[in-house]
This record gives structure tokens, sequence and C-alpha cells, in this order.
């Protein structure tokens, strides 16, 4: 996350160390939690928008667990900023962000959990699954937090994820009321008595 990261938690995650730890856990299986709802979605995409679906929901599963993993760096950036100066923490902070650690594991945890989010819901609209407000939702979501969060507009920083939560969870709601046989990809078929 580099000098991102820096920014957002930095030498305030030092003085906070509580707030930050319970943010990057609660951070942690927020995206964690996002995965079997995504791989229930792809589930039941079953005509129009098959391909995209599969590759979203591959390609999104990838990126929440990349992203995941990016939160346990907030815990680095607090014992860094608490026992050494802030110019030398940031300095350390910023050369750990090596081009195989923001290729391998940043952008994909990135591009893939927000791209991923947006395909996943625009393959679920499209198979008729749920309206065009779903992947208009979770893209408001995104580009709101992140305006947020770049701003530091703690209004759109927090925002964008409880948008986020309505839309999926309104979603994952239906999800869970789903009768049994919604889930079968299709139904089971008899042979015909002239076969048997």
């Amino acid at each position: 996350m580099g000098h991102d990261v820096v920014q957002l938690t930095g030498d305030a995650g030092a003085h906070n160390p509580g707030a930050v730890g319970v943010s990057a856990t609660l951070l942690h299986y927020a995206w964690v939690l996002f995965v079997p709802g995504v791989i229930g979605l792809v589930h039941l995409v079953r005509r129009k928008g098959v391909v995209l679906a599969n590759v979203a929901g591959a390609v999104t599963v990838l990126g929440l667990i990349n992203f995941s993993s990016l939160m346990i760096s907030d815990f680095f950036d607090i014992v860094l900023f608490q026992t050494l100066p802030v110019a030398q923490a940031e300095k350390l902070m910023q050369d750990a962000a090596q081009p195989a650690m923001v290729a391998a594991w940043q952008l994909p945890g990135m591009i893939g959990s927000f791209l991923g989010l947006v395909l996943v819901a625009v393959a679920y609209a499209r198979a008729g699954r749920a309206g065009w407000w779903f992947p208009a939702g979770v893209l408001a979501g995104i580009v709101v937090w992140l305006f947020g969060a770049g701003a530091w507009n703690m209004v759109l920083g927090l925002g964008g994820p409880v948008i986020l939560l309505v839309v999926y969870g309104f979603v994952g709601v239906s999800l869970i009321r789903m009768p049994d046989a919604e889930w079968s990809p299709a139904p089971a078929v008899e042979p015909s008595p002239a076969r048997a």
C-alpha cells in the first residue's frame, strides 16, 4: 500500500493503535466474507453472462484474498511509528512497497476487488437475477468510498461501505431466503419409460 498506508494510518495510527487494529481486523473480515457471497452469485448465473460471471468471480475472489492480506500492514505501521522517528518510519513503509509486492499483491487486490465486485454484480443483473440497481449501487458505493478515503472525508469514506452493505446485503438476504430448488443448476432429468 506504500505511501497511502503511511498517510492513512502512519503517525496518527501510532497514537490510536486500538482503533487502527479494530479497523484493520474489520476490513480483513469484510473482504474475506465477500468471498462466499461472490461464489454464490456466480453459481446462480446460468444463461446470460455465464462467462463474465465466471471470469469476474475468479478475479474477484483472488482480489478479495489479496486485499484482505494487505490489512496486516496496518499492524506493522503502528509499531514502526511507535518505535521510530516519523521520517524513518515513513521511509521504511515506502521502501517496503517493492515492485513485486505492488504488482503481485496490491494491484491485484485492489483492482480485482473493486472491478470484480462490480463485474459480478453486472453478470448477476444481466442474468436477470437482480435489477440494474445492483451493479449501479455497487459502483456508486466503491466510487463514494474511494473518493471519501482519498479526500479524507469521513462521511463519504464511511458512506461508500454503507452503500455496499445495503446493496450486497439486499441481494444476500434474497440468497438466504431462496428455496433449495433454485440453487440446483438444472432440474434432474428422469429417464423416459422407453429407455428404462
